[in-house]
């Protein structure tokens, strides 16, 4: 398996984590779950095959070559039976926000062919990717399509942004106190930047919080990870695990060789 990513240059930074290229020639497992952190995923297959996804109730999603992943609360399956090339977008949440008419809150939990968010704007881009010989070729392709495909000034509304480098570990009350709009225009305004409301994401970055202390931590009882993350007891966080996975803690394998955030082996 190769694995390249690179971080692009201000001002995508504040939008984009990572640009990411991938090839696995000897799948060593059929099918890969990928878990929710929040974010958006911009996804070009490079090889022959069309994307085949599964969603929460195992119903297959066939694609083309390239799709965008909405902001995701909920797991999905990604066949991985066949060798592959890929290479896509890892954004930040809200980051994809300047770069399309539609709100985010519309596209939350889906998967949409590019061209139907883009149209023509992105034609060729493939094509032009596999012209490039390496991934980080593909790199500088990737930033100057993204620059051009901005519809708003690259910026971010500053109460999002203030409560997005707030969320972890505070109260969201609290925090959207602090930034002076009400609670119900600011959830609002969050949804449609950002594609769910501070308290699913909140959620969510605890759950990834979790997912931290099993790649990285040493061995512990699920009890003292619950508490540490904040969870009022082991029920809770057994139960928000499963939401967020499908799986129950002692289930969960990580990827060798993938960020820890995004994906698991699906038995």
């Amino acid at each position: 398996m190769l694995i390249r990513t690179y971080i692009p240059q201000m001002p995508l930074s504040m939008f984009v984590d990572y640009f990411w290229y991938m090839e696995a020639y000897n799948p060593s497992h059929p099918r890969e779950l990928t878990l929710p952190d929040g974010s958006v995923e911009m996804i070009i297959d490079l090889g022959e095959d069309v994307i085949r996804l599964f969603d929460r109730h195992n119903r297959e999603l066939v694609f083309g070559h390239a799709i965008v992943c909405g902001p995701h609360s909920e797991y999905f399956v990604i066949n991985s039976t066949c060798a592959s090339r890929v290479i896509g977008i890892h954004f930040k949440p809200g980051g994809i926000h300047p770069f399309l008419k539609e709100r985010l809150g519309e596209i939350h939990n889906t998967h949409l062919p590019l061209h139907a968010l883009w149209g023509s704007r992105i034609s060729g881009l493939r094509d032009e990717l596999l012209d490039s010989l390496v991934p980080e070729k593909m790199f500088q392709i990737l930033e100057r399509r993204l620059l051009s495909l901005a519809i708003r000034d690259l910026e971010r509304h500053p109460a999002v942004q203030y409560v997005l480098n707030n969320l972890h570990g505070n109260r969201i009350g609290e925090i959207i106190e602090q930034v002076g709009i009400s609670h119900r225009k600011f959830n609002q305004l969050f949804k449609e930047e950002v594609g769910m409301t501070p308290k699913r994401l909140n959620r969510i970055y605890r759950f990834q919080e979790v997912l931290r202390n099993l790649h990285f931590g040493e061995t512990r009882s699920w009890t003292d990870i619950a508490l540490e993350c904040s969870y009022y007891d082991q029920a809770h966080f057994i139960k928000d695990f499963q939401s967020f996975s499908g799986l129950n803690p002692s289930e969960y394998k990580p990827i060798s060789g993938r960020h820890y955030n995004h994906a698991a082996i699906f038995t």
